[in-house]
């Protein structure tokens, strides 16, 4: 019923955001939007796809921290059918800065900034949301109650018990009507969290924004929300299905597990990404000796596995060798397991090398025990893009290996290139 309703003129804004600390050696080189999920996929393929099921076919990325990655990938939007006439995807990189991650002045400046390709587009409701979320959601639903009830916000929320302090909250009436807000309080209300979904019509969106432009910085939690409840229609929706936030290495590592028990499926989403992408491995199914185990594991394209592989997700062109064990891990593309290494609970990024007989994850270590203050609670070991583990090196649980960097066997810290 949704597929035969026209709706208003929409545009998509993603917010692809730039690198945040909490994801470590991850993110020193890409964008957290830009990171690999489920093998061969981005996070930010969850929002492309999300919006092209919903018929939006102009979207806008804002994003400034090394964009690169996010270009390459998404190109000129042809893996969303976002090509043809009266269609395109864009990366929308700051036009006035001082500094690189300054460039922005929040997620809602960056808004600002691009108003004119909101403008550009006739666009009536503008659909903006955030690029590191794993979900799916039929957008013409929420633009569809924003419409039948007037409004000049409507914002996508979820229960989330005990979500902590590092969201946005919400209290809304009886009739879905937004009555308080706070960004991060220390005493939430409830458990009504903002999912960082927002569907505004256009006016008020170029009235609230233009009001702000002269602050520091702005953004739609802290600043725009509370600033709209006494003057502006807003809304909330609740969305009740699954959602992942990627923001910390832990809930990266544990939208992972979800996606091995089934929590998310990436075929039923409908989820697309771009199919040139990894071109040459991914034409080429895995290649699984009769030595190998492989359990509970989704196993990409072009990998070549001789070892043991539980509960892993491992992406195109990895290789595993005889005897090695891989365990609770996440293995980027390209990444080589040397004979005899053995790792546990580990996430380890684009063609980085684990040596023979070389472990990671498994050890406690040494003198720093980990801690509520470390990247990773759970102790997840770090190894960083084109990172090398030494022949019989170990790297404790909750150890780091920055990328290009190498840690040698016996050493109690990596070797790494300056600057890094």
């Amino acid at each position: 019923m949704l597929s035969r309703i026209k709706l208003p003129r929409t545009t998509g804004m993603i917010l692809a955001g730039g690198r945040v600390g909490e994801l470590s050696v991850l993110t020193l080189e890409r964008p957290k939007s830009a990171l690999p999920f489920a093998g061969h996929f981005r996070i930010v393929d969850f929002a492309l796809s999300n919006m092209a099921r919903a018929g939006i076919t102009n979207v806008g990325v804002l994003s400034q921290y090394r964009p690169a990655s996010l270009i390459d990938h998404i190109g000129v939007g042809e893996s969303w059918d976002f090509v043809g006439l009266d269609r395109g995807a864009k990366i929308l990189p700051p036009y006035h800065a001082a500094e690189a991650t300054d460039w922005y002045r929040g997620n809602a400046d960056a808004v600002y900034q691009n108003l004119s390709y909101l403008r550009g587009r006739d666009t009536d409701i503008a659909m903006i949301v955030s690029g590191d979320h794993v979900y799916s959601m039929d957008y013409r639903q929420l633009i569809l109650e924003h419409i039948e009830r007037d409004a000049d916000l409507t914002i996508a929320f979820k229960h989330i018990p005990e979500g902590g302090r590092r969201f946005g909250y919400g209290v809304l009436d009886a009739d879905q009507r937004l009555v308080a807000y706070e960004e991060r309080p220390s005493d939430p209300p409830g458990d009504l969290v903002s999912l960082t979904i927002y569907v505004f019509s256009m006016e008020p969106l170029e009235a609230i924004l233009t009001e702000m432009k002269d602050l520091d910085s702005v953004e739609f939690g802290r600043d725009v929300i509370p600033a709209m409840l006494s003057r502006y229609q807003v809304y909330g929706h609740i969305f009740d299905d699954y959602w992942a936030y990627t923001r910390t290495v832990d809930a990266y590592y544990e939208a992972h597990r979800d996606l091995l028990a089934g929590k998310i499926d990436i075929d039923d989403w409908v989820v697309r990404t771009n199919n040139n992408d990894n071109s040459l491995v991914r034409q080429i199914p895995p290649i699984i000796h009769t030595s190998a185990q492989v359990e509970n594991s989704l196993i990409s394209e072009g990998c070549l596995l001789d070892g043991r592989v539980t509960d892993s997700v491992l992406g195109p062109g990895v290789q595993v060798g005889r005897g090695a064990v891989v365990d609770a891990c996440i293995l980027f593309s390209g990444v080589v397991i040397m004979p005899g290494a053995h790792l546990q609970t580990a996430i380890v990024d684009k063609r980085a090398v684990i040596g023979r007989g070389a472990t990671a994850g498994l050890a406690e270590p040494a003198g720093r025990p980990v801690t509520p203050g470390s990247v990773s609670q759970r102790g997840i070991a770090l190894v960083g893009k084109n990172a090398r583990v030494e022949d019989g090196a170990v790297l404790p649980r909750g150890g780091i290996v920055p990328p290009g960097a190498l840690l040698r066997q016996g050493a109690a810290q990596t070797e790494h290139p300056a600057g890094i």
